[in-house]
């Protein structure tokens, strides 16, 4: 198989690194972390390890809080209900409340908003699933409208009956509907607490396909329907069948199937054969050279923690051909990628679903002997650039297998065990994570206990999780957690209000849904700007306002502000005032200063009807400003922008401060 590479030719092999970890805002730090999320090859890394049985999605990664699109809605049109559906949906308008505890991939979350739709004509509303009975009885619900949480994320302590019931009586006070999905339940059924199974394999596919196949492939079509156990399965059967694929390749790429094949291969599979797929799931995508580098080092860690039982004894005149021995291992096999260079190898699972399974299966089968010498190993080859995409990418599949044994890696890495490189790797595993829909929140639940109890290195990295995909996922949960750690000076170190910025920039290149910043700053700003503010509290919201309009869209130099304005003219207003509040700021005065020309400058160059647009910002800024700010702002701007010879920006300025005085320029 062929595929494309449009990156540079990989590293060459790299010493242990010897960066220091970090415990505040580092701008190389965050630069290397930014490169890789957004480098074309770490998007193969994601895309490239999606698996049919829940993994990573090939699709955009979506909000999952804040209003339900109606796309989302009117998908329901092919709903299958199951079993007790009706039940449920008496339930929820007697109660208001219900909780659906059951497997994943039994389609809880369509069940959920298929039964909101049932109760309520009004809007839908994805709430946090990092959130607490208690939060749930507190919350200002809007009557009427449904509200949704996808896969709680439930606290290890439990929660009793009682603090449900004063969530029910809260949601029919305020006369709506709360609908939450969770896992299997462990205990006795709680108040508005029901099991959730998936509806009729066979009906999920008769709503998707309506074709028919000959008679003798019908008792196949059965079998393989019998095994399934995820209505996702079901769905990608069906697309495949209507895509006119025949039988046996439709079913080939089931999780079942790819489940009894891994599980097969195992029960035959030699110690040579076992340390190339546990090689191979943390190191994806390498060539040959950088994969054999790898699992020298595991082989040696392992050699000496659970010796082989008996010595090959090799022919004298004969060198071992170890590289030969991966064409008869079926569940590998070589991509060729491009490069500037010319082309290279780059080993891969032969089927991008055999990664999750191949994991799961050394889950299974090997002990705490062979697992602790694999986290030793991963801490080994961590620190080498090669290898750390491929990591993350291998500790986000055995999340999905054994996620207490990720966090555990992860918590120390986060904590700078493995110096910088492990930091960075922590956060590409939460990226990852994100990406998944069973995953994404656990992903959150992890950030979130850094930020709230972690040391201050953690909160660091949690910080950096949120500017990417855990903040797409959560836009909502990572400002406020933002906010947690801006305000914790204490904790973190350096000018951490800057991932505020990086934030918005994330969510303008990736999103439509960077005013839910713009507009939670603007909140902020004008609360702790009034007169019984903490003056700590205020300097918090300046200086993470300045951040938002200082911050640059990832692998640009064009302002995030602008390019979101150039789309959503209508917050122009919110903008221009976060921008005046921080003016009149005086221990950020130069730099509000310099983020003003620096929005000129970006017009300059990019606006083709720039002078008008810079007079609408000063007549804004005018009614912005107190009237004893605006000869101070016209004197200091000048002074500033004259500072600044290589770029020619004069008429802009004069147009600004034109509009500012109140002159028609």
């Amino acid at each position: 198989m062929i595929a494309e590479q449009v990156d540079t030719v990989d590293p060459a092999p790299a010493e242990e690194s010897g960066e220091s970890p970090v415990s505040g805002y580092d701008r190389e730090t965050l630069n290397k972390v930014q490169v890789n999320l957004y480098n074309p090859r770490f998007d193969r890394a994601v895309l490239g390890a999606q698996t049919v049985g829940g993994g990573w999605s090939g699709r955009p990664l979506t909000r999952a809080t804040g209003r339900v699109d109606e796309s989302d809605i009117s998908a329901l049109s092919r709903f299958v209900s199951p079993d007790g559906f009706g039940r449920a949906v008496e339930r929820l308008a007697k109660d208001h409340l219900l909780v659906l505890c059951g497997a994943s991939g039994t389609g809880k979350r369509s069940s959920a908003l298929k039964l909101l739709r049932e109760v309520t004509d009004q809007p839908f509303y994805l709430m946090s699933p990092h959130v607490s009975p208690a939060e749930l009885a507190e919350y200002d619900y809007d009557r009427h409208c449904g509200y949704l949480v996808v896969d709680r994320v439930a606290e290890h302590s439990g929660e009793s009956d009682f603090e449900w019931r004063v969530v029910r009586d809260r949601v029919r006070e305020r006369e709506c509907y709360l609908v939450i999905t969770g896992p299997p339940m462990a205990t006795a059924e709680r108040t508005c607490h029901v099991a959730w199974r998936a509806p009729a394999v066979e009906h999920v596919l008769r709503a998707y396909w309506n074709g028919t196949l000959p008679a003798e492939e019908e008792p196949v079509l059965r079998e393989a329907l019998a095994s399934i156990d995820s209505v996702r399965d079901v769905v990608g059967l069906a697309e495949r069948l209507n895509r006119g694929l025949p039988l046996d390749l439709a079913l080939e790429h089931l999780d079942t199937r790819v489940r009894v094949e891994v599980d097969e291969w195992f029960e035959v599979a030699d110690r040579r054969g076992a340390l190339e797929v546990t090689t191979l799931g943390f190191a994806v995508g390498v060539d040959e050279r950088t994969f054999e580098a790898a699992l020298r080092l595991l082989q040696e860690v392992l050699d000496r923690d659970m010796p082989s039982a008996s010595d090959d004894v090799l022919e004298p005149d004969r060198l071992p051909q170890l590289r030969q021995s991966l064409l008869t291992n079926k569940l590998v096999t070589t991509e060729t990628l491009h490069t500037e260079l010319g082309t290279r190898g780059a080993l891969v699972f032969a089927k991008r679903e055999y990664h999750r399974h191949v994991l799961a299966q050394l889950w299974q089968r090997m002990d705490v002997v062979f697992w602790d010498a694999v986290v030793e190993w991963l801490d080994e080859i961590v620190t080498d650039l090669r290898y750390e995409v491929p990591v993350a990418v291998g500790l986000a599949e055995l999340a999905a297998v054994a996620l207490d044994e990720v966090v555990r890696v992860l918590d120390r890495w986060a904590r700078g065990a493995r110096r910088a490189a492990g930091q960075r790797v922590a956060v590409y595993v939460l990226h990852l994570m994100a990406y998944d829909e069973v995953l994404a929140p656990a992903a959150l639940k992890i950030a979130v206990g850094w930020i709230d109890r972690g040391k201050p290195q953690q909160r660091w990295v949690a910080a950096m999780a949120f500017i990417g995909g855990l903040g797409i996922r959560y836009p909502h949960d990572a400002r406020r957690r933002l906010w947690t750690v801006c305000t914790q000076s204490h904790a973190v170190d350096g000018d951490v209000e800057h991932v505020f910025g990086e934030l918005f920039a994330t969510l303008v290149r990736d999103t439509d849904n960077a005013h839910l910043v713009l507009h939670y700053l603007r909140d902020k700003v004008e609360r702790f700007t009034g007169p019984e503010a903490r003056p700590a509290s205020r300097a918090v919201a300046m200086r993470t306002a300045l951040a938002l309009l200082e911050s640059r869209k990832p692998g640009t130099k064009r302002s995030a502000v602008l390019l979101h304005l150039e789309e959503h003219p209508e917050h122009a207003n919110v903008v221009i005032r976060l921008l005046a509040s921080v003016l009149v700021f005086r221990p950020l005065r130069l730099r509000a200063i310099n983020a003003l020309r620096r929005l000129l400058e970006d017009m300059a160059h990019n606006d083709p009807d720039a002078r008008r647009s810079a007079r609408t910002l000063g007549a804004v800024l005018r009614a912005a400003l107190p009237p004893g700010e605006h000869d101070a702002l016209d004197t200091d701007f000048r002074v500033v922008a004259a500072r600044k010879k290589d770029t020619d920006i004069k008429s802009l300025v004069d147009a600004v401060l034109d509009a500012l005085k109140g002159r028609v320029s």
